[in-house]
């Protein structure tokens, strides 16, 4: 694509070949996947991966979309496409909390914990009885008094 600079304000064109830059490298990283169909794709990858790639696709469609509207001068703080878009973000944190389960990590940051947490009870013993030794160490004897 031949470009016009005398078609631009002045203070844009640095701006826009920047941006024109960065859709060239984006067109690059996504030449391999766009040369594979995407059910050969799909085969390759494991179910977490296949809902990982569907979250990614539907945040990015998304996330153009937002920026679109920015543009166009929409008011986006009560427009639905905020609403789709936390949706997103959540089934993107239940995917990320599913693959660390899976895999047997604790589950990053930010989330709970699960609710099903067991209380090893000979080790609680343990410990307070270990707690309860130590403070009788520390409370001062006391000292028998004669009554001569």
């Amino acid at each position: 694509m031949k470009m016009s600079d005398d078609a631009l304000p002045e203070e844009m064109v640095g701006t826009f070949h920047d941006f024109h830059g960065s859709l060239k490298s984006v067109e690059q990283l996504l030449q391999p996947y766009l040369a594979m169909p995407l059910d050969e794709m799909y085969d390759m990858l494991s179910p977490i991966e296949q809902a990982k790639s569907e979250l990614i696709t539907a945040y990015t469609v998304n996330s153009l979309f937002w920026s679109f509207l920015t543009t166009q001068g929409a008011k986006l703080e009560q427009h639905p496409l905020k609403k789709e878009m936390e949706r997103i973000q959540m089934y993107m944190r239940k995917v990320k909390l599913l693959e660390s389960s899976l895999k047997g990590v604790r589950p990053p940051t930010g989330h709970n914990p699960p609710t099903h947490q067991t209380v090893d009870k000979y080790a609680a013993a343990r410990f307070i009885k270990r707690g309860i030794g130590q403070e009788k160490d520390k409370l001062p004897k006391k000292r028998k008094v004669d009554d001569t």
